[in-house]
This record gives structure tokens, sequence and C-alpha cells, in this order.
């Protein structure tokens, strides 16, 4: 079945012109930051921007002082003491998970079950020994060179390989007896993750789906095309490999709506259950999968893309020239060019969005910055600080490297919110769509 320029030309143009009117009468910390950054690049100058952006940094550690929050906690105590940063420095290297790995395999020699069926007397006694060693060490109460010599009797080769991470595990044993590091580690036990994230994110998902649906019933309509035919949505589709960089974390491995007429996909789509702040996040591996999808699809190739579901895989055909079309002007911007938005990817959200704020990401390098921890602690302390003492935290977003990307994914954000559409803009699509099915172009 032929495409229909005209109802497709319809909808690009519907999108364009869709904007949420609404905005916040008192907007988060998060999105005043953000308002900062969008004035800075827009030509406001550090004048105008950075007492906003400091106002609103210090309004946002205020309240997690207030609401005793423990990642600030954690940070602090990052911050403050030098064994902490030791300890989690240790446990990030290699060195260390190649230490675990050793010291798993000699508290495998000695394992209940092997110790049970153990027929020999004296063998069983060694074994038993062995495991209380481990069982010692890992509590903190014994030495990790005892640990060898029980193995020792056991398995020579196995304890002579684990001797070179005794060093390290002592040291990590020792760090953990410091009181810095008792802190940190019962704060990070204090911490829980909240449970219903992916049934939230299931219920959106079947909601903006049944609603994109009931969108290409309505163009279909509208392009005079029998029903079951011509415009359909596909959900939950994985990116095939061909079309994706070979280093992945900052790209989408699956696309949760795709827009199809045939073999073609006339545009993708994105919900997020988490909302604006969701998008900040979001926003990044989005757009880096859509560019990369038309920049690399052959347009005389048709590639086949996994469907989400059980049982037998099902997929979904898509013609290369389709997929180039996805982002026509793939050429590298300039070094300071803001970044663009590939028109045809979309975010359908429940509600509208007016704008999105900083991700939790951004807020929390900024709000565990060294300056901002200094205010905190004084917060806790009951002592006065004013906004500006927050200044060098707004002066390292130009300078270190380790905040820049801040600035590169709020600039990627402020493209993706025209490109956000709420339940209420999917509606009035439909509606125009059926109204042409009455009254045609």
């Amino acid at each position: 079945m032929a495409r229909t320029p005209r109802v497709e030309a319809q909808l690009h143009r519907l999108m364009a012109d869709d904007r949420c009117a609404r905005r916040d009468a008192w907007p988060s910390s998060a999105q005043k930051m953000a308002d900062a950054l969008s004035s800075c690049r827009s030509g406001g100058g550090d004048e105008t921007a950075a007492p906003l952006f400091c106002a609103a940094l210090r309004e946002s550690l205020a309240r997690l002082v207030q609401e005793d929050d423990v990642d600030l906690h954690k940070a602090m105590v990052w911050h403050r003491f030098p064994e902490v940063r030791q300890y989690t420095r240790l446990i990030d290297s290699e060195a260390y998970r190649a230490a675990v790995h050793a010291a798993k395999k000699l508290g495998d020699l000695a394992y209940p079950a092997r110790i049970e069926r153990e027929p020999d007397v004296a063998r069983k006694d060694m074994l038993m020994s062995l495991a209380a060693a481990v069982r010692d060490a890992r509590a903190g109460r014994g030495d990790w060179t005892q640990v060898i010599a029980s193995a020792a009797a056991l398995d020579v080769a196995l304890a002579e390989g684990a001797t070179r991470h005794v060093a390290l595990l002592a040291e990590k044993q020792h760090l953990q007896q410091q009181p810095g590091v008792i802190d940190y580690l019962a704060l990070r036990r204090s911490t829980r993750p909240m449970a219903g994230g992916a049934a939230r994110g299931r219920s959106v998902e079947d909601h903006v789906g049944s609603m994109l649906a009931r969108l290409s019933v309505a163009m279909n309509e509208a392009s005079g095309e029998p029903s079951g035919t011509g415009y359909r949505i596909a959900r939950g589709a994985h990116v095939p490999p061909a079309l994706r960089p070979g280093d992945r974390r900052h790209i989408k491995g699956e696309i949760d709506f795709l827009l199809m007429h045939g073999d073609d996909v006339v545009l993708v789509g994105e919900t997020k259950a988490g909302g604006a702040t969701a998008i900040s996040v979001d926003c990044v591996k989005f757009h880096n999968a859509v560019v990369e999808m038309a920049a690399r699809a052959q347009a005389d190739e048709t590639y086949s893309f996994r469907l989400v579901g059980k049982g037998t895989p099902q997929f979904l055909h898509i013609s290369g020239a389709s997929l180039n079309r996805l982002n026509p002007s793939p050429a590298a911007p300039a070094q300071d060019a803001q970044p663009t938005w590939p028109a045809r990817a979309r975010y359908f959200l429940p509600e509208c969005v007016a704008g999105i704020p900083l991700s939790q990401r951004a807020m929390a390098y900024l709000t565990q910055h060294p300056v901002s921890l200094d205010l905190a602690q004084a917060l806790m302390a009951g002592t006065p600080m004013p906004a500006e003492a927050l200044m060098p935290v707004w002066q390292a977003l130009a300078v270190e490297p380790r905040l820049a990307w801040i600035w590169q994914e709020q600039a990627l954000a402020e493209q993706a919110l025209h490109a956000v559409h709420g339940s209420d803009s999917i509606a009035r699509f439909t509606g125009v769509f059926a109204r042409l099915a009455v009254d045609p172009l």
C-alpha cells in the first residue's frame, strides 16, 4: 500500500506546532537550575544566570538537609574521611575483584555440603578449620594469612594462587574497621530501592500505546486505506547490532513505539513513567540511537528488529531507506553548535511537559560537589550560608571535565522538549485526522 504524503505531512505539522502552555507555578530547584543554564546559553550571561543557579542549588541543599537525605550523608562522609575514599577506590578496582574471586574459591573448598560428605575424619577437621578461618576473616575477626595456612593443608596450588591477594584483602579488612568507613557502610545498608517502577512503566506504555494505536487508525481513515492496512504501531523493538556502535553505554537498545507503514518506519517514539525528569536522562540515549540507526542503515537493505515478548521470537522488518529518513541531516555539527534533535524522534507522555529539569544524576554531581557539601555541613550545624558561597560550583561547570557533560545533557534536553507530546495532544491529533476522513484536505 502506497504511503500518503499529505497525511504524514499533516502529522509532522501537528507535532511541530504542539506546545504545552502550562508551566508549574512553583518550579523545582532542578528546573530553576536548568533554566539558569538555558539563560546563560542563550546569551543571558553570568550576571543573570549565576545568581539563579546558586539560589536554586542552595534551595536543593536545604531540602536535602531537612529530609536527612542518605545520599547526601554518604557524600559528606566520603568527602570528610580519606579512608572512605581509599576504601571505595579499592573495592571498585580490578585487583579487588580478582581478590574476591580467589577468596570465593577458598571458601568453596570448605563448602558445607563438601564437609558433610567428607568420609575422612582428619580431612573433615581440616575443612571445618578452613571454613571457620574464612568465616572469621570475612567478618573482620580473623586473619587472611590463617586462611591461606588452612587452605595449604588441603590444596597447595589453590593456596599459593590466593597468596598474592592476601595483602589487598587485609587492607580492605583494616579499612572496614575505621570509623568513617563504618559510618559509610551503615549509610549504604540503609538505602533500599523503591518497588513498583517496572509495573508503573508498563502501565504508562500500555496507556500511551493504545492512544497511538487509535491515532494510526485515524490516519488510515484520513488516507482512505482499508482497516488493518497502512499505518500501524509496533511496540518494543530491539535495535539490531548492525545499527548500533560497539560501545552501547549511551544508546538505547530498545524502542518503545514505531509508527510503521508497510516496511517503512515513519517515526519512532518513547514514553517515560518518570515524566520530564526521566527525559533529561533518557534523551541522550534516545537521540544517539536514532542518529546511529539513520547513519548506519544501508538504503537498499531491510533490517529485522526483534519484538519484545515471550514465546517464539517475532520480528519487525524495516527498510534501510526509511531508517535513513529518521535523521536526514547526519553531517556532524560544528563543535560549538547546539545539538539538533531528529524531527521523527518523539516522546509521548501521559501529561504534557513545559520544561525539562536537570537530571537526578546531574543534581547528584552538583549537590555532592565539595563546595556544596561544605555548605550542607554548615546548614546542618545551624550556620546560615548565603547562596553566593556556591559560586565556585557554577564556575566549575565551565572548567571541570567531570561536570562538562551537564551542559551537553541539558542542551539536548532543551531540544527534546520540542518533541514531547502529552495524551491530550495525541487525542487532538487523532481528532484532526478523524475530521480529515470526513472533510479531506
